[in-house]
């Protein structure tokens, strides 16, 4: 990282660069709240509604035309198959469309389906299960380094990988379900173990110098790269497996793949640029260097 020079970049550049990138997603997460009533458009899963998997027989657009008359949301191609996504319905409505669908397409549908109510209990299930997962981290991190500053830094590293994250699901149009959360929870590891490591040997091995920094750098850049390197791996088969096997592709690998991606990129920048911008600010005023 010669040509970047990271240690020598001016402070308000290392710090200013992400919280740019933090503000515009923040942005982005605001707009679709404003828009859906939530930052990240919800699932089915969250939402409620009727997933059916048919044959890919159809083109799209015929799909959508034979089924607009009921709460049809989308009609997505996944390989050798076709995705309808129905919003809530009521009994009478999912018997009728079940009886138009297996007569259309014969026994070779899937059909999955989630009550509002119980879509409205997993998500409020959900939103506890990620705070809490940050929270216990949080705490973790502040008993290990009791160093204020230092600790809540790891922590809102964390925190703007995962908002850049979501933001990212919105760009691409991934929706909230119980996968993309899992990921989120994944992400939540994934993002510190880079920043402690940093803040470690700042802090408690009192490795300021350029060439550790370069050491150092060199070890978490080499951790961020090889899970990069295996998720993108991940990415690619539940993407396009159905070019090269009998199966179809994988949507969940596949979208919490993708927000793998999002948040450990960002954390290349908000670790190597914004951490260490803040750490190098700490230690020259406790007067330390």
């Amino acid at each position: 990282m010669k040509e970047l020079d990271l240690y020598n970049m001016p402070r308000k550049r290392m710090i200013g660069i992400p919280l740019v990138i933090l503000i515009v997603c923040i942005g982005i997460l605001c707009f679709s709240y404003a828009l859906n009533g939530s930052p990240v458009k919800l699932g089915y899963d969250f939402t409620g509604g009727t997933a059916v998997s048919v044959p890919s027989s159809k083109a799209v657009e015929e799909v959508e035309q034979n089924y607009q008359k009921y709460d049809l949301l989308f009609v997505r191609e996944i390989g050798s198959r076709t995705m309808l996504q129905f919003g809530p319905m009521s009994s009478d409505e999912n018997s009728q469309l079940k009886e138009e669908i297996t007569g259309e397409y014969g026994e070779d549908v899937m059909f999955s389906h989630t009550g509002a109510a119980f879509g409205r209990d997993l998500q409020r299930w959900a939103e506890i299960a990620v705070l809490m997962a940050f929270a216990l981290m949080a705490t973790i991190v502040f008993i290990v380094f009791r160093h204020p500053l230092p600790s809540f830094i790891i922590v809102f590293c964390a925190a703007a990988d995962i908002i850049i994250a979501m933001a990212m699901m919105n760009v691409f149009g991934i929706e909230l379900s119980l996968g993309t959360v899992a990921a989120l929870l994944m992400l939540i590891g994934y993002s510190v173990d880079t920043d402690i490591l940093l803040t470690n040997k700042v802090l408690k091995e009192k490795k300021h110098s350029k060439e550790d920094f370069k050491r150092i750098f060199k070890t978490g850049y080499t951790m961020t790269t090889t899970s990069l390197a295996a998720i993108v791996v991940m990415f690619l088969v539940s993407t396009f497996s159905y070019l090269f096997t009998s199966y179809t592709q994988i949507s969940i690998l596949r979208e919490m793949s993708a927000i793998l991606i999002f948040g450990l990129v960002a954390d290349l920048w908000n670790t190597w640029l914004f951490n260490v911008g803040m750490l190098k600010t700490y230690i020259e005023k406790r007067g330390t260097r």
